[in-house]
């Protein structure tokens, strides 16, 4: 039951975009805030053990529901918009202060798998962390965009489609610059638990 309500509000937290333009269709802002916010916190609650290895869900959590009690206030559509945005600064602090307070997120979640990680692997984590904080930055603008100067179904096909494509597309090109940074180092020397898979 536990896995079934966390994966219910996982998801449709994930898909927050469709469920705003959809809830400012059939409820009032402030009723439609109150849901969302509850979403919220029962997935903070249901994944509170694991918080360690998500650093960014309670700074993410604050944040946006923060952005969407504004809606609840104002009884308009802004800080429903304002999320995403809340939830990319969030991200980009936390993995900001990791690169600048090692470990960096990367170099955590490659330590799940590799336990001994080289210095050069260390290094790679570092400069990962680095883009993803520029990916950050770049699609909390965008967000930002969106949420300011574009209709509702702008906002939604960005924050709810073309941001997720963007993120995937970026792990993807990682994923393959990192097999070939493996293959480079394996050929020069044993580099067995350098990265992770």
């Amino acid at each position: 039951m536990k896995f079934f309500i966390t994966a219910l509000t996982t998801g449709i937290l994930l898909m927050y975009p469709f469920a705003v333009y959809i809830g400012l269709n059939n409820l009032s802002p402030k009723y439609l805030a109150a849901i969302l916010i509850a979403f919220v916190v029962i997935r903070v609650l249901l994944v509170r053990s694991n918080l360690k290895k998500l650093p960014w869900l309670v700074p993410a959590s604050l944040l946006g529901i923060s952005a969407i009690a504004i809606s609840a206030f104002t009884n308009n559509s802004i800080g429903f918009k304002l999320y995403p945005l809340a939830i990319n600064f969030a991200m980009l602090m936390v993995f900001a202060y990791s690169y600048f307070r090692p470990p960096t997120v990367i170099e955590t979640f490659a330590r799940m798998s590799e336990k001994d990680m080289s210095p050069e692997a260390i290094k790679y984590t570092e400069r990962v962390t680095l883009v993803w904080c520029l990916f950050f930055i770049c699609n909390g603008l965008a967000s930002l965009y969106t949420a300011l100067f574009t209709s509702l179904d702008i906002w939604m096909i960005y924050n709810g489609f073309v941001s997720y494509i963007l993120m995937g597309t970026l792990m993807l090109i990682e994923y393959i610059v990192r097999l070939k940074v493996k293959k480079k180092h394996r050929s020069q020397a044993p580099m067995s638990s350098t990265f992770n898979e």
